[in-house]
């Protein structure tokens, strides 16, 4: 029997690789940070063993090396991570990793430009790629450089919690000084683009294309931007384009994400950033017929796949994501939106795995009191001014 380990089984996305490969009767483990009781995966039929992670993931050499243990003791075959700081890990000891297990990642070089938002924005406008006007700061003086309001100030990482909108230099100063005190990367100030997101997603191979998904937003939560909680299978070639330059220029190996938002000004698609890692969205991908974790088994273990192209669909994570954003911008219409069935749209409602599901909509109650309760959890990010 194969057997697989993938990471961080909180997440969705990892609870979507593990149903992928479970229904093939693959033999998967999960690893969590987290006790097994807040691991989204550990209440899944699919699961086999869960391994819990003592080491901060902040920490990167130690993360490395007790998933190598991991994988040293248990003999596993594939090894598919699925956060940033899981990915991060491995690329930095992807030689160690390779010498025991079969793992799609990439070189430690790439995963650095892909994976901080300065230096990805950097390599994009040198290979042509749209982004929105973008500051690094440095020192705060830098400010006075930045003329053009709203813009979203965010640390150079994945840390979502630190994202801003600002809507004058009075707000971008304060939260510049605020972001300051636990940013431990760059500090980065990018125009705000009216437009829906979307994105590119690939899987790729020593630098080739094997496996592409666009989609597009549909709803966030935050109302504001962020996540998806519906989303729809989509295509247009100047997106598709893009996002494979970009992902070709960096010599990709194993999963990557290029998000883009369509600005309606400009009638063109911008940059927002790279997700080098299994995307939140796994669940659309797959349901479109892209089974990306099945590709990713594919090529580690035969070296090819049998990709054929993807459907148009549409998908709803219901709990919690979706009845957040229902909390967030509630109203009768809304409300008859989100209780209406489409046979064409898929959710994560599944009563073939019912224990994941039952745990979402636990968190989507709890998430929405929260809602109720603190508005600035409605609005985390502030909210732009147009």
């Amino acid at each position: 029997m194969i057997k697989v380990l993938i990471t961080d089984g909180t997440y969705k996305n990892s609870l979507a690789t593990l149903r992928s490969l479970g229904r093939k009767n693959y033999w998967v483990d999960v690893t969590t940070s987290y006790p097994r009781y807040f691991s989204l995966c550990s209440y899944s039929k699919y699961h086999k063993k869960i391994f819990r992670i003592t080491s901060s993931l902040d920490d990167t050499d130690s993360y490395a090396e007790e998933l190598i243990k991991i994988i040293e003791k248990e003999k596993h075959n594939v090894f598919i991570p699925v956060g940033l700081k899981s990915y991060l890990a491995v690329a930095r000891y992807k030689k160690d990793f390779e010498s025991l297990t079969g793992v799609l990642v990439p070189d430690w070089k790439e995963m650095i430009i892909a994976s901080n938002k300065d230096k990805t924005m950097n390599f994009a406008k040198k290979i042509g790629i749209p982004t929105p006007a973008t500051h690094i700061i440095d020192d705060e003086k830098e400010i006075d450089e930045i003329t053009k309001f709203p813009v979203v100030i965010k640390s150079s990482d994945e840390a979502s919690k630190s994202i801003r909108y600002c809507n004058n230099k009075t707000e971008l100063i304060t939260r510049y000084q605020e972001l300051k005190k636990t940013a431990k990367t760059k500090i980065i100030a990018q125009e705000y683009i009216k437009g829906f997101g979307c994105g590119f997603y690939g899987v790729y191979k020593n630098g080739k294309l094997i496996a592409h998904f666009l989609h597009k937003r549909i709803k966030e939560f935050p109302i504001t931007g962020g996540p998806s909680a519906v989303a729809e299978a989509y295509y247009d070639e100047k997106l598709y384009m893009y996002g494979k330059k970009l992902c070709d220029s960096l010599r990709w190996n194993g999963p990557i994400m290029a998000e883009f938002k369509y600005d309606a000004e400009e009638n063109d698609y911008k940059l927002i950033e790279v997700n080098p890692k299994l995307w939140g969205s796994l669940d659309l991908t797959i349901q479109a017929g892209v089974d990306i974790p099945k590709i990713l088994v594919d090529l580690i273990l035969n070296g090819k796949t049998d990709y054929k192209g993807y459907n148009y669909i549409k998908f709803r994570w219901v709990f919690p994501d979706e009845f957040k954003v229902l909390v967030s911008d509630f109203s009768i219409e809304n409300l008859k939106k989100f209780i209406q069935r489409d046979k064409d749209t898929k959710t994560n409602i599944t009563l073939e795995d019912f224990g994941p599901v039952i745990i979402q909509v636990f968190i989507g109650m709890i998430e929405s009191l929260e809602i109720l309760v603190n508005k600035n959890k409605m609005y985390p990010h502030g909210r732009v001014k147009t």
